[in-house]
């Protein structure tokens, strides 16, 4: 009776106070209109790419990535930063590539790659030479078969195995990994069992032969996950060298949910800020499953299936085989771990080791967990960088701090880089010593490199012309010497191309060796103009030797010859979708190569613009305007959401820079706040949000004052081009437009409402740094609380749809952020609601989350932007000063 009662009671205040009343629970996956999911999951864009020999151009259409809900429960772990599962993925799905196409240059030669009637291709590899393609294909029954093609005579050759008739391969293939003389390539099946790898004779009838058992250890087998990770052919050929599971591995650990003690955590004196981070292992027994998961043996696997093993098992994060193939450099993680950090920074030792596994000598030993400084120009202190010397044959390249890794230390240089050539023995050979941090270096001849040094405070960066034969790097020549910010003088990159000969990318150099050539985007006040310059190397000078030009935007995607005089380039134009040409300089010719029509064609009358405009204090600002199909002025104002990420400069001028072209064939991806355009809504998509240091102050001391500027500015452009309802305007962003998102309606009333994705809201708990603030929390806690949002939740009055993912995997977006922050607006009284998705990471991948959060966005602007009444007060009006 009492229960009855209660429940009645319950019911009724239900109905009386339902307004007030916070609902938590479990709503199952919904989806947006029909046409709307066509399109979300409609094939993806056109890829194209360029064979190593720049003589093909191969195209392909593919499915959208896609991943089911049900793919991402999984059974998984989560330890050192990582997600790992605990059997290999094995699953053939019918997913991939839809269609290829070959082309040569020349237009002469069009080859379409063998798709199965409702298959698909899974994954590809050129040869280095690239005279073959290797491809796998997906048949609709999820069988698997690789194949390779010869593109001149058209010639395809299906690969076998032993005691299996055809083309048929068991297990999920991948990894396709040809050899530097094309000769053979390797692969990897996967089965429930395990993985394995195999070989292919390609001079002989294509048959596979298997070159271990089923014990490759898949957890590191990911290169995501570690460096040079699974099988790698060692200086091009065989052996290969591979990272297996101990003979010994046993079973998995069995874990207790009965604690055996206490965990503890200690730090004595010793100063070691660390940023936030998810995944860490949590108590020893994510320590036995971190041991069990990761710890491989590294073992040499020779063409006739001869497995040796080399060194003893340990966690390995990098195998790296020198250029000649006589040693290996392997980095292998120890004890103790580390609470606080990924695996990326537990304490390691760097060795080089001969292919006997014999240690010849250590070149680092960290054994604590290093945790970097967040201070601008702050590393690490000793070697912190190691790495083979690319253009000789057993050269290690060592890069250590002068000034014992703290920029505030008053010395004349601040990095070293330092060789130590085989046999290894004695002290390592000084280089070079650098004014600045060590940044990079390119290798192009015996006597000429390119050394990179960079200063993030002041935004500096220099490159130096240096002698790599001569003691010291000789007399260096310096190249360049210009701010990082400042598009408008980026010289570009070199063109790079791949070495058949030492199976490298080196840059390309004309017949002569008198050049060099780089290609880059010539941002200029009037758009980006992407160009070709030819680099003397006797006067270290850059000539122009092409320069896109209007009506069109044209980018330099390969040079074929060495001389320049051919180039790979992809034209496009607001009404011509993007293709391939190739353009002679002498002739000043060009033919076309592909004729790939409009990549989304349901977009094809969305109208965009590149619009510029200026906020009060003169910095200049873009972004691209997009208006819905069939849109005209007369049909009256739209209402409208932005989707914005700020950025911080140290000069306005660099902040005032363009980005983007007025000649681009524009068409909106298909990300979920461009999807309203079929909505009835006009989108603002990257309205920049420049955040500027003043002289003698960082960026973000004037944070929310310049936010809400840059903000007011965009709607006031967007209204006086008359497209605009400034009633009926929301903000979006995702992880630091998140951010900004909360700030803006903290702090002014320029927008109806917010879609905030996977946010930081409380800068407390990210108190060593973010985004590019170099200060700890101790050192300005009035700007570390002036930009919380969190601080100011009660003066949040427009409502908030906050988004997040339960398994958010990046630095600083605990879930717990955007948790605390509901409950923040809700005990303020504001209006809130809290998505929580289950499974995803910081990106969001499952079919059905994307589908549920196309629903989210669209009945929450329709109910708060596009059904949102008028108000009197219609411009931004700060609620709480920025610090000054």
């Amino acid at each position: 009776m009492t229960l009855l009662f209660n429940r009645r009671i319950a019911a009724l205040l239900c109905l009386t106070f339902a307004p007030f009343l916070t609902v938590r629970a479990q709503q199952t996956y919904q989806s947006p209109p029909s046409d709307l999911v066509n399109i979300l999951e409609a094939p993806a864009n056109p890829v194209s790419s360029i064979s190593p020999d720049r003589r093909w151009v191969l195209v392909t259409v593919s499915d959208p990535r896609t991943v089911t809900i049900s793919e991402m429960a999984d059974s998984a772990y989560y330890l050192a930063g990582n997600k790992i599962r605990a059997t290999p993925d094995y699953r053939v799905e019918n997913i991939g590539i839809r269609s290829g196409t070959v082309s040569s240059i020349d237009g002469r030669t069009v080859r379409a790659l063998e798709v199965p009637a409702g298959g698909r291709i899974g994954t590809m590899a050129w040869s280095a030479d690239g005279e073959r393609l290797a491809y796998t294909t997906i048949s609709p029954d999820e069988h698997m078969t690789l194949e390779i093609l010869d593109p001149p005579s058209g010639k395809l050759q299906y690969v076998s195995t032993s005691g299996l008739h055809a083309s048929a391969i068991p297990g999920k293939i991948g990894d396709l990994d040809w050899s530097r003389d094309g000769k053979h390539i390797a692969f990897t099946t996967t089965t429930l069992a395990g993985e394995v790898t195999w070989v292919v004779d390609v001079a002989r009838p294509l048959f596979a032969r298997r070159l271990t058992q089923p014990a490759m250890n898949f957890t590191t087998a990911r290169g995501n996950i570690v460096d040079d990770a699974g099988c790698n052919w060692v200086n091009g050929g065989a052996p290969l060298v591979c990272r297996l599971w101990p003979t010994n591995r046993g079973t998995p650990p069995k874990i207790s949910d009965v604690p055996t003690g206490v965990i503890v955590q200690e730090s004595y004196g010793r100063s070691a800020p660390a940023r936030t981070y998810e995944y860490l292992l949590q108590s020893p027994a994510d320590e036995a499953l971190f041991d069990y998961y990761f710890t491989d043996q590294i073992y040499l696997v020779g063409l006739d299936g001869r497995n040796t093993s080399i060194g003893e098992p340990g966690i390995h994060k990098s195998v790296t085989p020198s250029p000649d193939g006589k040693y290996l450099l392997v980095e292998t993680i120890q004890r103790p771990y580390s609470y606080q950090v990924p695996m990326d920074v537990f304490p390691s030792r760097t060795e080089v080791w001969d292919l006997n596994g014999k240690v010849l000598r250590e070149i680092r030993n960290s054994r604590v967990a290093e945790e970097a400084p967040s201070a601008r120009d702050a590393v690490l202190p000793g070697i912190r960088f190691v790495t083979w010397r690319s253009d000789v044959p057993a050269t290690l390249v060592m890069v250590e701090a002068l000034d014992n890794g703290d920029p505030r230390n008053r010395v004349p240089k601040r990095d070293q880089v330092s060789f130590l050539s085989a046999p290894f023995a004695g002290a390592a050979t000084p280089f070079v010593q650098t004014e600045y941090r060590f940044s990079s270096l390119t290798w192009v001849a015996p006597n000429i490199a390119f050394l990179n040094e960079r200063l993030s405070r002041g935004a500096r960066t220099r490159t130096w012309m240096i002698d790599p034969s001569a003691p010291n790097g000789g007399t260096p020549r310096l190249v360049w010497d210009r701010s990082t910010e400042d598009r408008y003088t980026d010289p570009g990159n070199w063109v790079y191309v791949e070495d058949p000969a030492s199976d490298r990318y080196i840059p390309l150099r004309s017949s002569d060796g008198k050049y060099l050539y780089l290609r880059g985007s010539g941002a200029s006040a009037e758009g980006d103009k992407p160009f070709l310059d030819r680099f003397d190397l006797t006067t270290a000078k850059p000539e122009r030797l092409w320069q896109s030009a209007a009506p069109y935007y044209e980018q330099v995607l390969q040079v074929v010859d060495a001389n320049g005089n051919q180039l790979i380039t992809q034209r496009e134009a607001p009404t011509e979708p993007p293709n391939f040409f190739v353009r002679d300089l002498r002739t000043k010719t060009q033919a076309q190569i592909t004729r790939l029509g409009d990549p989304a064609p349901y977009f094809a009358d969305v109208k965009s613009q590149l619009i510029t405009y200026s906020r009060p204090d003169g910095v200049k600002l873009s972004a691209t305007l997009y208006l819905p199909p069939g849109y005209d002025k007369s049909q009256g104002r739209l209402p409208f959401f932005f989707w914005a990420y700020p950025r911080e400069f140290q000069s306005a001028n660099a902040a005032s820079q363009l980005i983007g072209s007025p000649y681009q064939f524009k068409r909106p991806g298909r990300q979920n706040y461009l999807m309203l355009l079929m909505h009835g809504y006009g989108v603002l998509d990257g309205p920049t949000m420049p955040i500027v240091g003043a002289v003698g102050k960082e960026s973000n001391d004037t944070y929310v004052d310049q936010l809400v500027a840059s903000a007011q500015a965009a709607v006031d452009k967007i209204v006086d081009m008359g497209v605009a309802d400034r009633d009926r305007i929301g903000i979006g962003g995702h992880s630091y437009g998140a951010f900004m998102t909360v700030n803006l309606l903290a702090h002014s009333d320029i927008f109806r409402t917010g879609i905030a994705e996977s946010g930081a809201y409380n800068r407390t708990l990210t108190p060593f740094g973010f985004q590019s603030e170099p200060r700890t929390y101790w050192e300005a806690p009035e700007v570390y609380n002036a930009m919380s949002p969190f601080n100011y939740a009660n003066k949040i009055k427009a409502p908030v749809l906050l988004i997040h993912g339960q398994r958010d995997d990046n630095s600083g977006t605990f879930p717990i952020q955007s948790e605390r922050l509901f409950a923040a607006i809700k005990g303020n009284g504001g209006n809130v609601r809290y998505v929580q998705l289950p499974l995803e990471p910081h990106g969001y991948t499952a079919r059905e989350t994307q589908r549920h959060l196309l629903w989210e966005y669209i009945n929450w602007l329709d109910k708060y932007v596009k059904g949102a009444p008028a108000r009197s007060a219609t411009s931004a009006t700060a609620t709480s000063p920025a610090p000054k």
